[in-house]
């Protein structure tokens, strides 16, 4: 995986570390370029996103500078200052936040923390780390230590009104960032160089070595370092140099595969992560990478995408010219791009955009930034990402309104046209909303603001949120059996009828209604029922509705199959609550039938409401329907002793347009037209 990243970062011979470094947003704050020999003010601004500010950032660079003279982690323990006061790691500038309030400092105005640099500069290591590093070449170097002390005084502010006025606006974490106006290949340089040792975090790399004592006797000693004391084969640059702990992609636990590094090969004392300098560099690179923002609609938003795809060795995404894809696209970038927005324009770029290439070998990375850092909650290597699908269709089984109908070609469509609708919150004016699931793969405990979640959405989110990201992120499909399937869809369905608060599809403002919602998720489910439980229920419904025809059309036509009888109990169950003349009866009333286990206890209801709603059946004119459809089904005997597996074709026929309402208005249709024919006759 890392050599990966150092790949990716190489790209084009690194030219994508100047797409990094132009993109990357500079610190709030103060910014100041003194002069490289007096050490005096050149010029300042605050970073308040104007363009003013741009122009002065330009004129010096300021993107290059601040990220070559800054601390590349801040988990660094190598630093020059041992107090983790300076939060630069170069002698060509200094960095620290003005205004600090932590658990050892605080600092509520400026004059507390000049109070505090004036004991400092006194005890801290820092001005020797910079005596060392830079001014040994310098014959007057004593006193250009001295005018670099002047820069942590009050008195360095005060030269200048407005300089002064801006320090003294500053809010709590905002920095004061000095650039000593040095030529920037001179600070590309150093950092190039030194940095290489500068970067490794925590002192704790444990090495053996032999040591003789004074008795002549060799001795075997355990000593910690920031690197190992022995030079091991770097696995990305091969070439052998001290390793060392990597601060950065290094927050897994233990188990992790990422951390892990199986091809090791046990080396390194059994430090599962160890990397060069070098290596630590291009991840720090990656780092500002994942923390590239734009503006969008006002909001800021990440550059790239989560998860991010890394493919491997770059070998997958070459184009028919040859021609390395990811470096095509993202050179221009823009504005956010989104991961199957990469996939997609890959598989447009790879062989003329022919459908029979269809796998992909690459890592995948979601991560977040957070106000701690980049955090990772996964990594995994995906073989064979299949992009397109075959014969995945949704069919608009009840002939809804503004339904979509039609195929899903690849397996993002399948996380919006299909899971999206199961993982849904309800928004205060009664809709539903469908962004739930994809903003919320990897949290601990959900936390949506302004909107209801129905409380079976919630459980089969913590149940399933993993699977359904690994099976649209990283095209597993097969992780969903039919037992899954089910357990995902029809728990809530049920809960929706359970709690629906409508009869009709839409409600008089013309909004979706409960009884809407659940008819779309129903569709969903039968269309796609073939490709996780491998029968055709879409199918198997037409042909349902068709028998029901025949059913009560011919006397002689009876039920035949457990799944027949499903399907007309379900028209009978919602013949029956029709008859239910309360203002606000709703399909929640279909709960107490489709929750019955034996079959016994479902006949049972049946005819408890038929005897129920007896006044409605005894001389109403319907042709005998249905006397008909209730003697089929109370008297059909079931094969299976309960109906759990039937209650999707009972839904089915509940939620289908009945066939006895049907048969019921063509009747009166025929019967309007005839005597409109006698009338006209006479």
């Amino acid at each position: 995986m890392i050599k990966e990243i150092v790949e990716f970062i190489d790209l084009e011979g690194g030219k994508l570390k100047d797409i990094i470094l132009e993109n990357r947003s500079l610190s709030k704050g103060l910014h100041i370029v003194v002069d490289r020999d007096s050490f005096e003010i050149k010029d300042f601004s605050y970073n308040d996103g104007s363009k003013e500010f741009s122009k002065f950032a330009s004129k010096y660079d300021l993107k290059r500078r601040e990220y070559y003279c800054g601390l590349l982690n801040n988990d660094t323990q190598k630093a020059f200052d041992s107090e983790k006061q300076i939060h630069s790691n170069s002698p060509y500038a200094i960095f620290y936040k003005l205004l600090v309030e932590t658990g050892k400092h605080k600092f509520k105005n400026y004059n507390e923390r000049f109070k505090f640099f004036d004991s400092f500069k006194d005890r801290t290591n820092y001005f020797e780390k910079i005596q060392e590093t830079f001014f040994e070449d310098n014959l007057i170097y004593y006193q250009k230590k001295d005018l670099l002390k002047k820069m942590f005084t009050k008195e360095f502010f005060e030269k200048n009104k407005e300089l002064f006025q801006i320090l003294s606006s500053l809010k709590k974490d905002e920095y004061i960032k000095i650039y000593i106006d040095e030529n920037i290949c001179k600070v590309k340089e150093y950092y190039e160089n030194y940095s290489e040792n500068m970067i490794f975090a925590k002192k704790q790399v444990k090495s053996k070595i032999k040591q003789t004592l004074k008795n002549g006797k060799i001795k075997e000693k355990t000593i910690t370092g920031y690197t190992t004391e022995e030079k091991y084969l770097c696995p990305v640059y091969k070439s052998h140099r001290k390793l060392g702990i990597s601060a950065f992609l290094n927050a897994f636990s233990g188990n992790k595969p990422l951390v892990l590094h199986k091809t090791r090969n046990g080396i390194n004392n059994g430090y599962s992560m160890l990397c060069s300098g070098k290596v630590v560099q291009k991840l720090s690179l990656f780092e500002q990478l994942l923390k590239l923002k734009v503006k969008v609609d006002k909001y800021e938003k990440s550059l790239f995408p989560n998860p991010f795809p890394i493919f491997i060795s770059n070998k997958d995404a070459i184009d028919n010219e040859g021609n390395k894809i990811y470096f095509y696209f993202l050179k221009d970038i823009k504005e956010p791009i989104s991961y199957r927005e990469i996939i997609k324009r890959v598989y447009e770029k790879m062989a003329d955009n022919s459908n029979e290439i269809n796998d992909l070998n690459f890592y995948l990375i979601f991560w977040s930034n957070t106000k701690n850092g980049i955090e990772f909650y996964d990594v995994d290597y995906i073989d064979g990402f299949q992009y397109f699908l075959k014969e995945f269709e949704i069919k608009n089984i009840f002939n809804l309104k503004d339904f979509y109908s039609g195929e899903i070609k690849n397996i993002f469509d399948l996380e919006w046209k299909f899971f999206s609708k199961f993982f849904y919150t309800i928004s205060k004016d009664g809709q539903e909303k469908t962004y739930f699931l994809q903003n919320n793969y990897f949290v601990e405990k959900i936390n949506v603001k302004g909107v209801e979640i129905p409380l079976m959405v919630t459980t089969k989110f913590y149940q399933y949120n993993k699977l359904i990201y690994d099976v649209i992120y990283k095209s597993k499909l097969e992780l969903i059996s039919g037992h899954i399937f089910d357990d995902i869809t029809l728990p809530i369905i049920k809960e929706q009828i359970k709690k629906c608060k409508s009869w009709n599809d839409y409600t008089k403002e013309h909004k979706k209604t409960d009884t809407y919602r659940i008819k779309e998720k129903l569709s969903l489910y039968i269309s796609l029922h073939k490709n996780f439980k491998g029968e055709d229920l879409a199918t198997k419904i037409t042909e349902l509705q068709e028998k029901m025809q025949k059913l009560l059309k011919d006397r002689n036509e009876h039920l035949n199959s457990d799944e027949e009888f499903a399907f007309a109990s379900g028209q009978l169950i919602w013949y029956i609550l029709s008859k239910n003349e309360s203002a606000s009866k709703t399909h929640s009333l279909v709960d107490i039938f489709i929750s019955k286990y034996k079959i016994d206890d479902f006949k049972l209801i049946i005819a408890q409401h038929i005897q129920k709603y007896s006044h409605a059946f005894k001389f109403s004119n319907n042709h005998g329907w249905f006397d008909k459809l209730a003697s089929e089904v109370m008297g059909y005997e079931l094969e299976k002793k309960s109906i759990k597996e039937l209650v999707p074709l009972i839904m089915a026929g509940y939620f289908s347009e009945n066939i006895i309402v049907e048969n019921l208005k063509k009747a009166s249709e025929n019967k309007k037209q005839n005597q409109e024919g006698e009338l006209n006759e006479e």
